[in-house]
């Protein structure tokens, strides 16, 4: 699981694959709507950003792209250490390059860049910008890991296909 989109979408009044939501509350509304959050904190080995400005925290950046949110909010308030995902970086609420999404991205705090589109040149561009992962970064890629269950094989397609119709039935989700 992932817990996501941190610090939370409830108050956002646009889709933030369009256009990027701008939420003006203040410091003890949004402290509820990051309640649930810090309740689950510690059970999360990983965590999504959210592409939202919360004027409150910064007024000039979405949340992915904020080193304030990241760790005042998200590491220290929510106190998430687990290892942080961007939502997908190809989504509209960011500007720039994707290559220079990414980079802002990793600068403010998220350990790793998720994205969705598999354009070839967008991922090539990422890695050249973007570099190797962090220590600490990789080590909370570790820690994720290692809290993940797996079959003994993990390319055994059999097996990820039961896992995978198993979550489906848990979820109730026709296939």
């Amino acid at each position: 699981g992932c817990l996501k989109h941190m610090p939370g979408h409830g108050r956002a009044t646009c889709d933030s694959h369009k256009a990027l939501p701008r939420v003006d509350a203040g410091d003890a509304e949004l402290a509820a709507d990051i309640a649930p959050f810090a309740s689950l904190a510690e059970r999360a080995a990983i965590g999504m950003t959210a592409h939202i400005v919360f004027t409150e925290w910064d007024a000039d950046r979405p949340a992915t792209q904020s080193p304030w949110v990241v760790e005042n909010i998200i590491r220290q308030r929510i106190g998430f250490d687990g290892l942080l995902l961007t939502d997908d970086i190809d989504m509209q609420a960011l500007d720039g390059t994707i290559p220079e999404r990414s980079v802002r991205a990793l600068e403010a705090g998220c350990d790793l860049v998720l994205n969705c589109w598999a354009k070839l040149d967008d991922m090539a561009g990422i890695v050249e910008a973007c570099g190797a992962i962090s220590s600490e970064s990789a080590a909370r890629l570790d820690r994720a890991l290692a809290s993940v269950e797996l079959p003994e094989s993990p390319a055994d397609p059999d097996a990820l296909v039961a896992i995978r119709d198993t979550l489906f039935a848990a979820a109730d989700v026709a296939l």
